[in-house]
């Protein structure tokens, strides 16, 4: 998810792009977990000749095919590796595409303030985390993507989202309020007509 900006990501001319945060973490977090081999397996089936640039716009396909191939290669491995994934995407995104004038702002706002913004400017910027797919705010603590590019044409008994509901969490947590959780409540690869994910707040540690 992205964060406010100095300006909004011009996004690509050609549709069905999205940012290459949702490839380069994850290729690193394999090489760390699984070796250079898997990590072969996955750009290969992916279709990559070489690895795109940070900032770098790629194929959403190329953009999901890692996420599916491990998930069906390695499935108990899989979601410890997109959540690690994740959180690297949300901190270079931190790093490298949002000011610290940014940050101050929203961490001195009330949360629920930050939450809206942040999830405003999610929805202008969707296109680096959701490719075509269509990403909504339904309230304060809900939103949704409509053809999900990462879960397209995939069936589970229950939610794989585990990339984008950490990508969510972590960037909440690190902008807004450090107890706030994301959970998958339905996912199009169980059958709903979009995945939808929502927003809780932890409740406070005893004594604090």
């Amino acid at each position: 998810m992205t964060a406010p900006t100095a300006g909004l990501l011009r996004a690509p001319r050609r549709k069905g792009m999205m940012g290459s945060q949702a490839v380069l973490p994850l290729v690193a977090a394999v090489e760390r977990r699984l070796g250079a081999a898997a990590v072969a397996q996955l750009l290969n089936e992916a279709r990559f000749t070489h690895l795109p640039e940070p900032g770098e716009p790629v194929r959403e396909r190329q953009g999901a095919v890692p996420h599916q191939s491990l998930r069906r290669a390695w499935p108990d491995m899989a979601a410890e590796i997109q959540r690690e994934a994740a959180r690297d995407a949300v901190e270079w995104i931190m790093a490298n595409r949002m000011p610290a004038r940014a940050r101050k702002l929203l961490s001195n706002m009330p949360w629920p303030l930050a939450v809206w913004m942040l999830g405003r400017h999610a929805v202008q910027n969707a296109w680096t985390f959701g490719g075509s797919g269509k990403f909504t705010v339904l309230g304060t603590n809900t939103f949704q993507m409509v053809d999900n590019p990462l879960v397209r044409g995939e069936h589970s008994s229950s939610p794989i989202c585990v990339w984008h509901e950490e990508l969510f969490q972590h960037t909440f947590r690190r902008m807004a309020h450090s107890r706030l959780t994301c959970v998958e409540t339905e996912c199009m690869a169980t059958g709903a007509d979009a995945c939808r994910f929502q927003l809780q707040m932890e409740p406070a540690p005893t004594g604090a």
